[in-house]
């Protein structure tokens, strides 16, 4: 264990070369950000609720859009532009899966996610898109639950996917009874952020323990995607959901910049059978250096 949070150093050297400040932090937004609902009031509402498809892209990127705003007061102090909202990695992870082609159906069954009329097609055959529904739909109805966006937990519908329904929540009732540890995480750093006393490690505590508690369920739930994907890419969604919990651990900030500097490590488009790292031709010396990493960690933690 020792080793392994030592490599944490490491693998954040990997990427402290790319960490930069921009200036425009419009430009490091995540795909269709302002395509995406702004306010709860810009999903349609039907009996009374408003209804939200997290397995259409903008429809779950739009939830991140409002925690954004909803949290932004809160943030104000540690920088301008909400750039310090440490929500951000988020948003910008989920779109960094939409932009490499990891949220498209790996089955090749459906074109959801692939051709250009299901471009925005979130599959629910894809690893990636059923895990990041536990960092996205469960943090979405705590933060409601919280009371910070001023909606009734009865005001909102979460639509199912068309199959594996069973294999999801829908609303905080439900959520909290299935994962009541994550969903208590996720309320506790909400209502923690609105404390006059409440400061930025404090919060980064509170968002990477919400963060890796989410992990834990979806991780052990979907070994069964990894069958519809290459086993170079199995094994990197595998290592990078181990890599998160170091990630966590130490307490790396989530902020605008720093995630999306970060990122810049990450591969651009789904691994295949023929990738040998860290020879991969089409991608650049600090992504293969990350996945030699990444493949290190992962198998050093799999022995200990």
């Amino acid at each position: 264990m020792a080793v392994l949070a030592s490599w944490v150093w490491i693998l954040t050297g990997c990427f402290s070369p790319a960490v930069a400040e921009i200036s425009n932090v419009v430009s490091l937004y995540p795909p269709l950000w302002e395509d995406s609902p702004e306010q709860i009031s810009d999903y349609r509402m039907e009996d009374g609720k408003y209804v939200i498809n997290p397995w259409v892209l903008t429809d779950r990127m739009g939830m991140y859009r409002i925690l954004l705003n909803e949290t932004a007061t809160y943030f104000a102090r540690y920088g301008p532009e909400n750039e310090q909202n440490l929500l951000w990695g988020l948003p910008l992870q989920f779109g960094w899966q939409y932009q490499t082609g990891r949220l498209a159906d790996p089955t090749g069954m459906t074109d959801c996610g692939k051709e250009l009329e299901e471009s925005l097609c979130v599959s629910v055959n894809s690893w990636w898109a059923d895990v990041n529904y536990y960092l996205s739909v469960l943090p979405f109805l705590a933060a409601v639950d919280s009371g910070m966006t001023g909606l009734s937990p009865n005001q909102i519908m979460i639509l199912p996917p068309l199959k594996d329904q069973m294999r999801f929540c829908y609303n905080v009732s439900d959520c909290r009874s299935a994962l009541p540890k994550t969903m208590d995480k996720w309320r506790d750093f909400f209502q923690y952020m609105q404390l006059p006393s409440s400061d930025f490690d404090g919060l980064l505590k509170k968002l990477w323990d919400a963060h890796t508690s989410s992990l834990e369920y979806p991780t052990r739930a979907f070994v069964d995607r990894y069958d519809f994907y290459s086993d170079q890419e199995a094994n990197f969604g595998e290592n990078w959901a181990i890599v998160v919990y170091y990630l966590g651990a130490a307490r790396l900030p989530t902020t605008l910049n720093r995630s999306h500097s970060f990122q810049r490590g990450l591969p651009t488009r789904v691994l295949d059978d023929t990738d040998i790292t860290p020879f991969i031709p089409d991608f650049t010396p600090l992504q293969n250096k990350v996945l030699v990493t990444l493949k290190l960690f992962g198998n050093t933690d799999r022995l200990s």
